[in-house]
């Protein structure tokens, strides 16, 4: 038994439509340097060998969403979003709270 293809249908794009996708083209393309250039931040910064580096990684590791993460820690979703770049660090008690959100018991070491 064969797997019906599926059907395409296509029409042409009115004036309206092309130029609504044209505004949208350029803004993608303008907006896409932008989006690199905080990806290469996100993964240099989550590759750090600190405590910061591993909550970053442990953020990134969660299935939950960054604002649910951003709203149980008690911060804002952009000072989450920075701090995940290394934009901006985290008082203490704002990285304990982060860390417990994760699931990180603070212990010291005997």
């Amino acid at each position: 038994m064969t797997t019906p293809k599926p059907r395409r249908t296509t029409r042409e794009l009115t004036p309206e439509e092309k130029e609504r996708l044209r505004r949208q083209r350029e803004q993608v393309a303008a907006e896409l340097p932008d989006l690199a250039d905080r990806d290469r931040l996100r993964k240099e910064a989550s590759e750090e060998g600190t405590l910061s580096g591993e909550l970053r990684r442990a953020v990134h590791r969660s299935e939950q969403s960054l604002s649910e993460i951003a709203r149980r820690a008690g911060i804002a979703p952009l000072a989450l979003d920075e701090f995940l770049t290394g934009e901006r660090t985290l008082r203490s008690d704002v990285l304990d709270r982060l860390a417990a959100v994760l699931g990180y018991v603070l212990q010291a070491k005997d």
